[in-house]
């Protein structure tokens, strides 16, 4: 096992699906609970991104935005900051197909970049779920200080390398009550 933290975005207000979504229970378990499973073969720790305390029942470290309002970029701020590596692996809490092999392509075809994602064969882009560096922070930051809370720019500004993945059903991820059904 490689020395990596992974970070699992949790904070979201979910105003689509109108409670928090990682609490949420598919097929008898909360959603949060998918994105752990993925994660824990290949990290030394796992902190969980949310301003929600009833994540604690995971026994994880659970952190708070620092800058509040911010969306995913505050998230991953706040936790990366917090992270005990420099190599981190971001997995968002709805996507309960998700698998471990899914960060193992990450970790083997990131090469020397400080950022890469995922992305889909229809070419849609995924900026919360892949790996970044510790090193990335100062830039993170400034975009905050800057007000852009797009992560779309960060991983331009990153040279996030985007990698492939084949099977489109790994990536689903839940915004809707009937998405869930």
């Amino acid at each position: 096992m490689m020395n990596i933290s992974g970070i699992i975005l949790a904070g979201g207000l979910s105003s689509r699906m109108g409670q928090d979504k990682g609490l949420l229970e598919y097929k008898g378990r909360a959603l949060i609970e998918y994105s752990i499973d993925a994660l824990k073969p290949l990290c030394t720790e796992i902190i969980i991104s949310s301003n929600n305390p009833e994540y604690e029942q995971y026994g994880l470290r659970v952190i708070a935005d620092v800058h509040e309002k911010t969306g995913p970029i505050g998230g991953l701020y706040a936790s990366i900051c917090e992270a005990k590596t420099d190599d981190i692996l971001v997995c968002p809490c709805d996507m309960p197909f998700i698998t471990p092999d899914v960060f193992r392509k990450i970790l083997d075809e990131k090469a020397d970049s400080v950022a890469a994602i995922i992305k889909s064969s229809s070419d849609k882009l995924y900026p919360t779920l892949g790996y970044y560096n510790k090193s990335c922070l100062p830039l993170i930051l400034q975009q905050i200080e800057h007000q852009n809370y797009k992560l779309q720019w960060l991983l331009k500004e990153l040279k996030a390398k985007a990698i492939s993945i084949a099977d489109p059903k790994q990536l689903l991820n839940f915004n809707y009550p009937e998405d869930i059904q």
